[in-house]
């Protein structure tokens, strides 16, 4: 009669290395050979599980996972072959390494047929001990680097749940905070400039020079104030809802926004050269704010000049397309090239170039959600160059 002696893999550790023990799954009809495997297999001091025939070695692979499947070729009722079949057709066991160990020599083994079935290896008697750990503990390795990257992944996927969950009371923060900008702070804002001004209007004449241009500079200061609130929830709105990319003429954008300009400014005498056909791949409404601020931010800083140039273009370079707005203002000291596309980040003080320091940083947002990058290059008095790829 043939006896079952039937063992369970451990999940402890070894006191000499620390690391947990792998399950190899020995399966032969003959407790002597099965003895003679686990008595070959001892020194890589893993657990070996016994099985007595097809139908055990099935119910072993149901409660456990092995590194291994040592599996002899001739067993009564289902062979070896048969039982790697079976293996196979189980998702828990579909992907786990067979090796076919038989007294059988290669004459009498149909190996087409094992390696068809999935096998990775044959072993013919006499076993040569170091050559059967050797091949084994190939496979125990590997699945305890599979056990390892399991476990990272593990850890990366609550890692990004957790992440995305802040993120997410991150963004209903910022929300809560652009509704308050926008209401709570702007309608005192807008209440403040509406009584200045109709102080202005009702008792102007009536007040000495100094109080005018007090009420004058208040008026100023809550318009700057109301100009950083606009832009908060710009920068805001940026940072949610989808991108729509298409192909977008950014000659004919930057024709328009020109033209916007010089109505605004009919006293500027600007010459803007805009090359033709130049085209991204990009959301329309966010190209469109993006050169609104490059080309608002050219026309400032030129402004100090009777005759100011500004070009608007496009160039290859090492394959990559780049759109670029240039222009020959008062340039930048590239030692503070960093700050420029910070939120409220100034190079020059108010008197000198009046803004609310938040176009540069609308733009690098921009540019950041779809994927691109931004920068800039000048020199003091020698004007700017600002690139952009997306």
């Amino acid at each position: 009669m043939v006896t079952n002696t039937e063992t369970t893999p451990e999940t402890e550790s070894t006191p000499a290395t620390g690391r947990s023990k792998v399950g190899i799954l020995v399966v032969d009809d003959d407790a002597t050979k099965r003895f003679a495997l686990r008595t070959i297999l001892a020194p890589l001091d893993e657990d070996v599980v016994e099985a007595s025939s097809g139908a055990d070695a099935l119910r072993q692979l149901l409660r456990h996972e092995f590194a291994v499947v040592l599996l002899d070729v001739r067993m009564p009722i289902m062979d070896g072959f048969e039982t790697a079949q079976l293996i196979r057709q189980r998702p828990r066991s579909e992907l786990t390494p067979i090796i076919f160990v038989t007294a059988l020599d290669q004459a009498e083994t149909d190996m087409g047929r094992g390696y068809m079935l999935g096998a990775v290896d044959f072993v013919f008697a006499p076993v040569v001990p170091s050559i059967m750990r050797a091949k084994v503990s190939v496979f125990v390795e590997l699945y305890r680097a599979q056990q390892e990257l399991r476990r990272y992944r593990t850890q990366l996927e609550t890692l990004v749940e957790e992440r995305t969950i802040a993120l997410t009371a991150i963004n209903r923060e910022l929300e809560a905070f652009s509704y308050s900008v926008s209401h709570d702070l702007r309608a005192p804002l807008t209440s403040f400039d509406a009584l200045s001004k109709a102080l202005l209007e009702e008792h102007g004449g009536k007040l000495d020079k100094r109080a005018l241009e007090q009420l004058r500079k208040m008026r100023e200061v809550s318009e700057r104030m109301a100009s950083v609130f606009d832009g908060l929830q710009m920068l805001f709105r940026l940072t949610s809802g989808e991108i729509r990319r298409e192909q977008v003429d950014v000659s004919a954008l930057a024709a328009e926004i020109v033209q916007e300009l010089r109505a605004a400014n009919r006293k500027r005498k600007v010459v803007v050269e805009i090359a033709p056909a130049i085209t991204v791949n990009g959301d329309r409404r966010l190209v469109h704010i993006l050169l609104s601020n490059l080309l608002n931010n050219a026309w400032k800083f030129t402004s100090a000049k009777p005759a100011a140039r500004i070009w608007i273009g496009q160039e290859a370079v090492d394959g990559e397309s780049r759109v670029f707005v240039k222009d020959d203002g008062v340039g930048l000291d590239m030692i503070d090239s960093h700050r420029l596309f910070g939120a409220f980040q100034r190079l020059h003080s108010q008197s000198e170039f009046a803004g609310a320091g938040i176009g540069l940083a609308t733009a690098r947002r921009i540019v950041n959600r779809h994927g691109g990058r931004i920068w800039a290059e000048g020199a003091v008095g020698e004007g700017a160059t600002f690139y952009f790829v997306l």
